[in-house]
């Protein structure tokens, strides 16, 4: 599956049906009582921020998109059925959230957060025909609203569904074909989740036209995820090994998040955010890569963040290697076909120590995202959170930074169902741009090979720079993958008129 910033994604032109809920739904869930049932330590954190932006009159695209194409000319009745199906299968999208205290900070972790859930026998949703475009830019424009002004989590529903239909009316084709477009908020979903949207709307679409009942498994309950959640949070102490874990990390790392490395021309404020994509291996160097990491204790993720903090070595000189990774907190089977945020981040950190070769780091990679995962059901404001708590209240009544640190994703979609059809469904990912300071990496493995998408600051320094980062990522890959290993290269700065826009010559 492809991953593209909304800004630069270019959909097929056509006529646009959406699916709203029905007005007896929308008044339903405005008098929806309040449930007990807290959201997550991300989602909490997650809504604060929301809720800060908005009050502050600031742009926000804090919602998870996907797009794929059907064959064949839309069956209305059948996607309505469809998509009804699938929102009352997931409880998360039954609920909303608001503030205690309405018109109180919402950084003030005094000021509740609250879950509102709509009656599953009040949701309906209904087929609305909208206009013809004519341009990718047309309809990519009027997506791009629809997601930013109707996702948000402190309403209901956060939720878009619509299709653009690639065919005229009056005139039958055989290569007839439609997409849907579908954005959730952040608070409801992840990117394993949007991928297992893509599978489970494809199998309930063609079970409706076939007249049958679709073979899915039970989604099992994100609500439930969340007490549990909470429930474990709540157990913390100073004396938790994973406390433990995670203030070692952060006292090794100076207390402070990882950056990225080079020069992204926005030290003085946030610019423009804007997509970049690199291919980083093909199927067959994937393999080779993977085997000789097998052969030297690692698996092809360790051998990955083994390439970069290579990279960071021989570009800037770092001598230790520190990175914030998503993870699926799916661990419990009951959850695997879920759909929420079941992400968590992990710390994995380690000291190149003089490291000469890829292949003598490879096995201490794999060994620090192995001991990383050991957090993963622990999260690094769950630890701030215990650390207040112990401080007493005079701590835990101050406000927390609310800021999303950069990260460095890996997902091997090969793994995750119907996979397979990404290439011939233009299956793509797609997320929100807006102003930033950051880069943040999702490197992604795929039947066809392996590619990073980088989000980033839309400056002539960062073009430059996250070129240059992938080019170096690309060739130590690629070399491992070919000759067996590769040397590291000590360290040496690069003057500056030798950087190009194309990376460093």
């Amino acid at each position: 599956m492809d991953l593209n910033l909304i800004t630069h994604w270019k959909p097929e032109p056509g006529r646009v049906v959406e699916w709203k809920v029905t007005d007896a739904s929308a008044r339903a869930a405005a008098e929806a009582p309040v449930d007990p049932a807290l959201p997550t330590t991300m989602q909490e954190r997650h809504l604060r921020r929301a809720r800060l932006a908005a009050n502050n009159g600031e742009t926000q695209s804090p919602w998870i998109g996907i797009a794929f194409d059907f064959p064949g000319r839309l069956d209305r009745a059948a996607m309505t059925r469809t998509l009804e199906r699938y929102v009352l299968r997931h409880d998360t999208l039954h609920s909303w959230f608001s503030f205690e205290h309405a018109d109180a900070d919402p950084t003030d972790t005094g000021n509740a957060v609250r879950r509102h859930v709509v009656p599953a026998d009040a949701i309906a949703l209904t087929a609305h025909e909208g206009e013809t475009l004519t341009t990718p830019e047309q309809v990519r424009d009027h997506i791009a609203a629809r997601f930013a002004n109707d996702t948000s989590a402190l309403a209901w529903p956060a939720f878009v569904f619509g299709v653009v239909e690639h065919y005229d009316a009056e005139a039958p084709g055989t290569e007839d074909s439609f997409t849907l477009f579908h954005a959730v908020d952040h608070a409801h979903t992840d990117m394993q989740s949007m991928i297992l949207t893509f599978a489970e709307t494809r199998i309930i679409y063609q079970a409706e036209l076939d007249g049958a009942a679709p073979e899915l498994p039970d989604p099992g309950s994100y609500v439930e995820y969340s007490r549990q959640e909470r429930e474990k949070a709540a157990t913390l102490t100073l004396a938790s090994p994973e406390v433990h874990g995670w203030i070692g990390h952060l006292t090794r790392n100076g207390g402070s998040f990882p950056s990225f490395p080079l020069d992204l021309g926005a030290s003085d404020a946030p610019k423009p955010a804007i997509g970049s994509r690199f291919n980083l291996a093909d199927a067959d160097e994937c393999e080779r890569f993977g085997s000789v990491c097998k052969a030297h204790g690692s698996n092809f993720i360790g051998g990955v963040f083994a390439a970069l903090a290579i990279t960071e070595h021989e570009l800037v000189g770092r001598d230790r290697y520190m990175a914030l990774s998503p993870v699926t907190t799916r661990n419990d089977p009951q959850f695997y076909w879920s759909q929420g945020w079941f992400i968590n981040l992990i710390p994995v950190g380690f000291a190149l120590e003089e490291a000469a070769t890829f292949t003598g780091l490879a096995g201490r990679a794999q060994d620090a995202y192995r001991s990383g995962k050991a957090l993963g059901e622990v999260s690094v404001q769950q630890v701030i959170d215990t650390v207040l708590a112990e401080a007493g209240p005079a701590a835990t009544s101050q406000h927390t930074t609310l800021a999303p640190p950069p990260i460095v994703s890996y997902i091997d979609g090969r793994r995750l169902p119907q996979t397979e059809s990404f290439v011939s469904a233009r299956a793509t990912g797609i997320v929100g741009g807006k102003a930033t300071q950051i880069a943040s990496i999702w490197i992604n493995r795929v039947f066809e090979g392996t590619w990073m998408a980088i989000s980033h600051p839309d400056t002539e320094e960062a073009h430059r720079s996250v070129t240059a980062y992938a080019e170096r990522l690309s060739t130590i890959m690629k070399t491992v993958a070919h000759e067996g290993d590769y040397t590291v290269t000590p360290f040496a700065p690069v003057a500056a008129e030798s950087v190009t826009a194309a990376g460093v010559e």
